[in-house]
């Protein structure tokens, strides 16, 4: 549960650009020079020295970022299902903070899954949709051997899919 909500804080960090946890940020851009892949997203300095990042694919609008936030905070969920999560999402700083594992949790499960089809391109949706079931089965309550033989080779992919997406700093 508690590296779920880790990958949950860097995603929603990272996908809402929240200043100080998103892991998408200059240097990030400058280990990709370094590395010599993804020359697209790598930084370009202009005549004046300024340096200017290329938008990534799962960059959002701020009016996307808010749908997002929107969707979270307002979700009508049983009673006792999740704290008041509406306290944790800060809708006009496009922000989800102080939410506790078990919220995480929930996040990853069910809400990331629905919000993420909307506000994102298919190919971003259709890996953390993967990633989040991935999650949802290796903390079911029976797990078949032949599930866990089926969610190896299903998290490899996942993994493949998500470098493609986010930047190395991400993992």
């Amino acid at each position: 549960m508690h590296i779920e909500k880790n990958i949950c804080d860097s995603l929603l960090g990272t996908l809402l650009d929240v200043t100080g946890k998103s892991k998408d940020h200059v240097n990030s851009r400058y280990d990709l020079r370094e590395m010599g892949i993804r020359k697209e997203l790598q930084p370009v300095q202009d005549d004046n020295g300024k340096v200017h990042l290329a938008k990534t694919c799962f960059s959002m609008k701020p009016a996307k970022k808010k749908l997002f936030c929107t969707v979270i905070k307002k979700a009508k969920l049983p009673k006792g299902c999740v704290s008041n999560k509406s306290r944790c999402v800060e809708v006009d700083e496009m922000k989800i903070s102080g939410y506790k594992s078990h919220d995480a949790y929930f996040i990853m499960h069910y809400l990331f899954q629905i919000v993420v089809r909307k506000v994102l391109p298919k190919k971003v949706s259709m890996a953390l949709i993967r990633l989040g079931n991935f999650f949802k089965v290796i903390s079911s309550k029976v797990i078949r051997r032949a599930d866990l033989d089926t969610m190896q080779s299903e998290i490899n992919e996942i993994i493949c899919d998500l470098e493609k997406i986010f930047p190395p700093s991400f993992f």
